[in-house]
């Protein structure tokens, strides 16, 4: 993971070599924001023109430890997505586990049982399909055939 400890340099607040603007600026891209909107609400925009704004954006988009900061933060917060899917996966697992050996009644640990099974695709049905070659002139009567019934 990144180092996310603020270090203040010449009274500035800085991240990774970032402004506290800036990194405000890359924590609105890396959530979703339009580069305006993550501009906005990091810097005072209230006198300047929306084509500036867009502008200055772009720009500060262009810094590389800008992209490099809202790479990071993506990633972080990708990571602890699927750390969180693992964990919940695991937990309902577990707790499916328990049930179907501990349950009360036959049909609760049946249906943990089932879940459990489910879960590793254990009753997936295997569907076969049979497929011959045709030719065009073949697929063709056969077209005609039934739009004659259909019309019929």
């Amino acid at each position: 993971m990144t180092d996310t400890r603020l270090q203040v340099v010449a009274g500035q607040s800085v991240k990774g070599g970032l402004t506290a603007k800036q990194e405000a600026f890359a924590q609105g891209v890396a959530s979703g924001k339009t580069l305006s909107e993550a501009y906005r609400s990091a810097y005072n925009t209230e006198n300047m023109k929306d084509a500036s704004v867009w502008n200055e954006a772009s720009r500060l988009m262009d810094h590389p430890q800008v992209i490099a900061r809202v790479s990071a933060i993506q990633k972080a917060t990708e990571e602890k997505t699927l750390h969180d899917q693992a964990r919940l996966r695991r937990l309902v697992l577990e707790r499916l586990y328990e049930e179907s050996t501990n349950a009360e009644s036959d049909s609760a640990r049946i249906r943990a049982l089932e879940l459990l099974g489910k879960s590793i695709a254990m009753f997936t049905d295997k569907l076969e399909q049979e497929t011959k070659e045709r030719s065009a002139d073949e697929i063709e009567r056969e077209l005609i055939a039934r739009l004659e019934r259909l019309s019929g």
